[in-house]
């Protein structure tokens, strides 16, 4: 799509123009010239925000989302006469990636224990997450594989086995390239498995703007009645590998690109902010591009990614974590937020991302939070001594000290601004404590 899909209106009668970029799922970009007049207008411009939407967002979504996150920073800093750059004058530009047929492991998944499914919408899903899975089989697996779980609510341990290693082989066969981490053995997860379909109770529910998924249900709802595993759990554990491999694949192929041209080939500022997983697209969007200068801000809202992503040291292993160097590649300290309020990030993200325990020592849970938690649950691990955490400052009245040698900053989302917590849900993230913290790195002071 050529030209700004939308114009905001700023002071003095200018405007901020939103400019809208496809991508398929490898990072193919569909926008060519929408991305060409992009590049043509940067020599008049000051300042270019990069949006990145998460997973389970269509079209409609994700500009809703744009849109909210947009007009909110902007009322903002009318509201408290934020001061902005000399010849302030910003492009806007929002990712669309295809993240729609994804649901999590604990999100929507089909009640078994409850009334038939009226509408067909939980059997939709399922259907879904099976095609998901199943296009990245190889022709011997596929027959295999669908024989083994389709339709299937329940399948002994033999045949989950074997579903099991057909899913790591196509789809987990090396270290996870945020971490470092093994996968884990085709027994180990059948013990996430397990845990997912075994849960006792039901987690709290769903926020309907966690993921764009109204309603759901909680692995506590997904037990099937006795023994044998449930093939729907592994289907959504798969799902959450796949998500996570294509926002690296958006960011590294597609959006990887663009940054890099911004960066080499014009002055202007860069301030990145994603979303969930679309995090992991901006941050291997700027570890890929390599720049020759940085840019200048990044915000990460609740994002889908390992919490040692920017160890020089994971965890003890002497690995370094996937994003590393990325917090040298921003001029001003990296801000990530995180909450103790976001569900899906706090209880189910490690259960999903669970490696392997061949190296790791003192591992006991099933899934460790401390090493497989999501940098939008737990706030980084692994950077001490360039990092710190502050609670979310109130708008208005307090300020972050961006100063001392920082380079990431983790905002806690879980205290209360208001009387309510700042960050409420994995998709709450459009609102006065998330605008404030982009002011605190876009403003001159």
């Amino acid at each position: 799509m050529s030209g700004p899909f939308q114009q905001f209106p700023l002071d003095g009668g200018s405007t901020a123009d939103l400019y809208l970029l496809r991508y398929d799922k490898d990072g193919g970009l569909r926008s060519p010239v929408a991305e060409q007049e992009i590049k043509d207008r940067l020599a008049g411009v000051g300042d270019v925000f990069l949006f990145s939407h998460g997973w389970n967002n269509i079209f409609a979504q994700a500009l809703d989302r744009y849109r909210s996150f947009i007009s909110g920073f902007i009322a903002q800093r009318q509201q408290f006469g934020v001061p902005v750059p000399p010849d302030y004058r910003p492009l806007l530009i929002g990712v669309i990636w295809p993240s729609t047929s994804f649901v999590m492991p604990w999100e929507a998944g089909p009640n078994i224990a409850a009334d038939p499914d009226p509408d067909g919408a939980q059997a939709r899903q399922v259907e879904e997450m099976l095609g998901l899975v199943t296009e990245s089989l190889d022709a011997a697996a596929d027959p295999e594989f669908v024989e083994l779980v389709d339709g299937r609510s329940t399948i002994d341990s033999d045949a989950a086995l074997r579903a099991a290693e057909i899913v790591l082989d196509a789809l987990r066969a090396g270290p996870d390239p945020d971490d470092g981490w093994p996968p884990p053995t085709a027994k180990e997860l059948l013990t996430v498995w397990a845990a997912l379909d075994g849960a006792e109770s039901a987690a709290p529910p769903v926020d309907p703007d966690d993921f764009g998924v109204a309603g759901g249900t909680s692995p506590g709802l997904l037990v099937a009645g006795g023994g044998g595993f449930d093939p729907r759990s592994l289907l959504r554990t798969a799902t959450v590998w796949k998500m996570k491999a294509r926002a690296g694949e958006v960011g590294n192929n597609g959006v990887g690109p663009l940054v890099a041209h911004i960066l080499r080939e014009s002055g202007v500022q860069l301030h990145l902010v994603g979303h969930s997983f679309g995090a992991k697209v901006l941050l291997s969007a700027l570890a890929s591009a390599a720049p020759n200068r940085p840019a200048r801000s990044m915000l990460l809202l609740q994002a889908a990614v390992n919490r040692w992503c920017f160890a020089a040291d994971v965890a003890g292993t002497g690995r370094p974590g996937g994003y590393h160097a990325v917090p040298e590649s921003v001029e001003r300290p990296l801000l990530t937020t995180f909450s103790a309020f976001d569900d899906p990030l706090t209880k189910f993200f490690h259960l999903a991302m669970r490696g392997s325990q061949l190296g790791e020592p003192g591992v006991a849970a099933i899934g460790d939070p401390e090493l497989y938690g999501a940098l939008g649950g737990f706030g980084p691990g692994g950077v001490e001594g360039i990092s710190a955490r502050r609670p979310a400052a109130v708008p208005g009245a307090e300020r972050y000290d961006l100063g001392g040698g920082l380079r990431v900053i983790a905002v806690d989302g879980g205290v209360e601004i208001d009387g309510k917590p700042a960050i409420t849900g994995h998709g709450e993230v459009s609102n006065p404590a998330t605008w404030w913290a982009m002011h605190a790195l876009v403003r001159p002071d």
